[in-house]
């Protein structure tokens, strides 16, 4: 061709030759006028995480590509384009102009509000900018690289309108109760309905190394697609699924230490022996101990017999507390099938020896294309587990522990000559050297495969099958013990219980959508079928030859026992969904399912669950468009649903016979069997009624935005067992017949803010819940047995009006005569009613016990701060509850009771007759028990339980990319993080007001724990 251009006049010849010249050695090729060229590059958020799945395309081809999982990709450019578009879930969209370079490096800034983002609903997902009922939502960032050992911990402080309380810190028992919008009933049991990758069961099976995503739905308009179990609310957790690109490996584990949050403080046994003798003077009893002991006491000569030791201090402070995570995760595919395989091993050892806890998870996600229309989604995940702790002959771990708060430092533990001391039966020491255990194993696996077909545009057919298993064999064995030459206790014995059940659900789905010009609709029905299954053995035996041998036969079948159970039941349901949306500005949905359970008869047997909500996206309308330009989104919701509650026992409507019921015919002992429950032919479920009302608002370019909810929440036909007369000669099954209604508001704010390298947020949240009940069994106002008041919370604390303490006999003679023998220095109760309704001078049970405290918290609030610059990140979450009282248990709060120790609190603080001080904070001393008349449930003893918690904290660095690419790593991260670091409160000094335990004797608890973490992320 060059030849032929070249035979025209020299002139023209010149000027092409020029214009070739230039185009094939100064722009080899042709980047912006003709041909094609390759770019590479990657992109990365403002933090340096690599953006897996940004879009990367030609502003005028629009040709595009998609981001590996480390954030790079490769496009081919036409001739002529300028610029290249960025998009990316939940990032800001971003231009960048071309340049003669081949290779770019993209950082993309988060998006505060993505209205786009996608979120989890019953059976299906919907654009956050759509919904119109009330769902919360955490990410993955919310969970990743905090020491939670169970997933129900993740969730406190971070959704409104969600009660978290995390009960005790015993490693493999440490998980967190969960109410949803206040307790619904005092009858029918059960928390959320928890569902994982759509399938019914714990919310602690579930790694939290494996969650992608937990949606809370709060109202019936989001959870009554799920009928009969959704009344306590709806928990719907997705595990990590693959992405396209190539294999990505990655690493997150961490080591740490746990201690008690809290650990009262108790006075030396010197101390306590001259208390002891105060407070047997004060009971008009002899000393207990010489000046001679208490010197002995004093300085420690004779330990053996005259001892110091903190025995419950000791005990929680006995083990290492190590605890540490390793997950490790394989994710990559292509279009046609994508995988995520991940394992990870916890290790827990707690605050008391020979306590620990094990446990090896796995999860394998595959989502692979059969054909261009049919898509199979395989769900495998599961876990083995064991835990192990020391006993006393009689009672668990936790039982020891309560002994060894009662056990004075005036008793020994290991003596020089190799015995024991002991209270009782009781010395946490002699227990932990007698080879008592208890030994526990189990095995879970959750998976389901589900097919899904799309025979014509917008509409998908699915069908999914799912298994649920678990199996756990458990021994429990009772060592006997010889203390010293005084005191043996026995014989050893041996207790193994194990059992398997299984769950199997059946599911199809039809999902389609249509849009006719501004109209777009949505239609989703369903049917699913579940069968649930769980047998249990229990077998006995004592007088084992040997403390080696731990397996049934080695023991004697003199007074053996063995015992068996097996329960069943199944649902079937129909569900539907209507989702109807005009112009994207007026929103409309409705649900409806219907319930057939085995657990109520053939009458009752089916219930319906409808709801109906409707949204206004009054951002969208054009006086606002074009008047509040600083108004991303503005949307008024508004909902009523029904719900039900079947947590009502297997089979209560049938007559059960009991075996058992031995009894003696011809004056011959004869096994028997026998109905023992009058059972209830017309019971059903328990109906919750909700309506919500509220908005979402975003603005200032998402930097700013607020969620506001007000509910209101009535359960009918509360499950209520009602008293009937002895003479009946049998137990009744609950009846529906009473009723609960929690009514609140919930309020979460989020505030984002760059101010040059730094990025800065702020994430608070309140919500308050007023719980009462509204009705008891045939017009009954309370039921004492039971604590439960007409008007009341559930859950009251009922008692005396305590009016500070007597100050002498004169003051004792002047007031209400009390219902025990008053003396100064001990509670004064008020007199408040009669039986005329007056004061009567006379203070009895009967007139002047009213309900002094709410056991149930009224407030939550939670607090998210997160900061980053540079390589540098931090985040901090604090959690409370507020408006709700405790009282602990006989041990923890009375100093001396049945011989128990003391306090430094309640020593400090004690009435005395040198200072009769009536606001004392403690009552003259005394030997203390459960008779008497001080220690009576009332207000001298309640305690404001609420509190601020720092829950956690995290400050991590990412190391220079330049640094990472040599280790040929695509990103390395390390971190400190703590979990539980400290709380403010008003609650008894030296006690957690979150932990768990009974005002009773034998309250068995285990302390919650702080726990200081190191680790490490690393992707390669």
């Amino acid at each position: 061709m060059l030849p032929c251009l070249m035979s025209g006049a020299p002139l023209k010849r010149v000027l092409i030759a020029t214009i070739v010249s230039f185009c094939c050695y100064i722009l080899p090729a042709a980047a912006f006028q003709t041909g094609s060229r390759t770019i590479t590059g990657e992109v990365h958020a403002t933090d340096g995480r690599p953006v897996a799945g940004a879009v990367v395309a030609a502003k005028l081809s629009k040709s595009s590509t998609v981001c590996t999982d480390q954030g790079t990709f490769t496009l081919v450019l036409n001739a002529g384009e300028k610029q290249l578009v960025i998009t990316a879930l939940g990032y800001h969209t971003k231009e960048v102009a071309l340049t003669a370079a081949g290779t770019y490096a993209i950082s993309l800034e988060a998006a505060v509000d993505s209205l786009n983002d996608v979120v989890v609903v019953g059976y299906a997902t919907q654009k956050k900018v759509n919904l119109t009922g009330s769902v919360a939502t955490i990410s993955t960032k919310d969970v990743e690289n905090r020491p939670i050992t169970q997933t129900s911990q993740a969730l406190a402080g971070l959704a409104p309108g969600v009660v978290v309380s995390q009960g005790a810190g015993q490693p493999g028992n440490n998980g967190a109760d969960i109410v949803i919008r206040g307790v619904g009933s005092y009858g029918a049991g059960g928390g959320p309905l928890v569902l994982v990758d759509g399938l019914a069961t714990s919310i602690n099976d579930v790694d939290p190394n494996n969650i992608a995503s937990i949606s809370v739905l709060k109202d019936a308009a989001s959870a009554s697609i799920y009928g009969s179990r959704a009344a306590n609310g709806v928990i719907l957790i997705e595990t990590k699924r693959g992405k396209s690109g190539k294999l990505q490996v990655n690493y997150n584990g961490y080591v740490g230490w746990q201690k008690a949050t809290e650990l009262p403080d108790f006075v030396p046994s010197w101390e306590y022996a001259t208390l002891r003798n105060e407070a047997n003077k004060n009971a008009g009893y002899s000393n207990v101990y010489t000046d001679a002991e208490i010197e002995k006491f004093r300085n420690q000569s004779d330990p053996d017999n005259y001892p110091n030791v903190p025995h419950y201090n000791n005990l929680l402070t006995s083990g290492s507390g190590f605890q540490s995570n390793h997950a490790l995760s394989f994710m990559g595919g292509n279009e046609r099938n994508r995988y995520n395989f991940a394992v990870s091993y916890l290790t827990q050892d707690g605050i008391v020896t020979q306590n620990g806890y094990k446990k090896y998870n796995f999860l394998l996600n595959d989502d692979g294309k059969l054909s261009d229309n049919l898509m199979l989604k395989v769900s495998l995940q599961g876990y083995s587990a064991s835990q192990n702790s020391p006993r006393q002959y009689d009672g668990g771990m936790n039982s020891m522990i309560n002994y060894a708060l009662r056990e004075g430092p005036v008793y020994a533990g290991r003596k020089s000559d190799g015995t024991y001391g002991y209270q009782d039966n009781y010395g946490h020491e002699a227990w932990l050297a007698s080879g008592a255990f208890y030994k526990g194993s189990n095995k879970y696996f959750l998976g389901s495969s589900e097919l899904i077909w799309q025979p014509l545009k917008g509409l998908s057919l699915s069908g999914k099958a799912g298994y649920n298993f678990w199996d756990y064999y458990n021994k429990d064995y009772a060592a006997d013990f010889q203390f010293d030459a005084n005191k043996y206790v026995g014989p050893n014995n041996l207790t193994v219980t194990s059992g398997q059940g299984a769950q199997l659900t059946l599911q199809a789905l039809a999902t389609y959508n249509y849009t006719i010009k501004d109209h777009a609709f949505t239609v989703l029905a369903g049917a699913s079928q579940e069968k649930y299954n769980d047998n249990y053995l229990r077998a006995f035996r004592k007088d084992f030859p040997t403390a080696l041998l731990y397996e049934l036969n080695a023991g004697s079948a003199t007074g053996m026992t063995n015992e068996g159970s097996a329960t069943e039941w199944a649902i079937r349901s129909y569900f539907g969904r209507l989702n109807y949306a005009y112009k994207g500005k007026y929103l409309l949905e409705a649900n409806l399912r219907g319930d057939g359970t085995s657990r109520f008869p053939s009458a009752g047997r089916w219930g319906y669950f409808p709801s109906f909500s409707a949204g206004w996206r009054i951002s969208e309308e054009t006086f606002v468009k074009n008047n509040l330009y600083w108004v991303n989104n503005l949307k008024l919701r508004a909902s009523w649903g029904k719900l039900g509650n079947q947590n009502v026992g297997t089979y209560p409507y049938q007559n059960l016979i009991s075996l058992g019921q031995n009894y003696t015919f011809g004056g011959v002992l004869t096994s028997g069997a026998a109905t023992t429950r009058l059972s209830n032919a017309a019971i059903t479920w328990e109906s919750t009624q909700t309506t919500d009302i509220g908005f979402d608002l975003s603005i200032l370019n998402g930097r700013l935005g607020m969620v506001f909810d007000w509910f209101d929440k009535k359960t009918t036909g509360v499950l209520y067992t009602v008293a009937t007369a002895s003479v009946l000669g049998l137990s009744t099954s609950p009846v529906n017949i009473g009723s609960v209604k929690n009514t609140g508001f919930e309020v979460s704010v989020n505030y984002n803010q760059n101010i040059g390298p730094v990025k800065l947020g702020i994430a608070p949240n309140f919500s308050y819940t007023r719980n009462r009940v509204t009705s008891l069994a045939n017009g009954l106002r309370n039921d004492l047995g039971s604590n439960l008041f007409v008007g009341q919370p559930i859950g009251v604390i009922y008692g005396y009006e305590a009016d500070g303490l007597f100050v002498d006999n004169n003051d004792i003679t002047k007031y209400a005569s009390q219902p025990y023998a008053a003396e100064p220095g001990f509670v004064r109760y008020k007199d408040i009613s009669g039986p005329d309704g007056k004061p009567d001078g006379k203070v009895d049970a009967t007139y002047d016990r009213k309900v002094i405290g709410n056991t149930i918290p009224k407030y939550t609030y939670g607090l998210t701060l997160t900061a980053s610059y540079k390589g540098f990140d931090f985040y901090m979450l604090a959690q409370g509850l507020g408006g709700y009282q405790k009282q602990i248990g006989s041990y923890a709060a009375f100093g001396f009771y049945n011989g128990g120790q003391i306090q430094r609190w309640q020593a400090d603080n004690r009435w005395t007759a040198d200072n009769p001080n009536p606001n004392a904070a403690y009552p003259k001393l005394t030997a203390l028990n459960g008779g008497s008349g001080t220690i009576m449930s009332s207000t001298y003893w309640n305690r404001d339980a609420s509190f601020v918690r720092l829950k956690s904290l995290q400050v991590g660095y990412t190391l220079p990319e330049a640094l990472t690419r040599r280790a040929k790593l695509s990103r390395l991260r390390l971190y400190f993080s703590g979990q539980n670091l400290f709380s403010l409160n008003h609650f008894y000094k030296g006690w957690d007001p979150e932990m768990n335990m009974s005002t009773g004797d034998g309250s068995q608890f285990y302390p919650l724990t702080r726990v200081l973490t190191f680790g490490l992320n690393a992707t390669f």
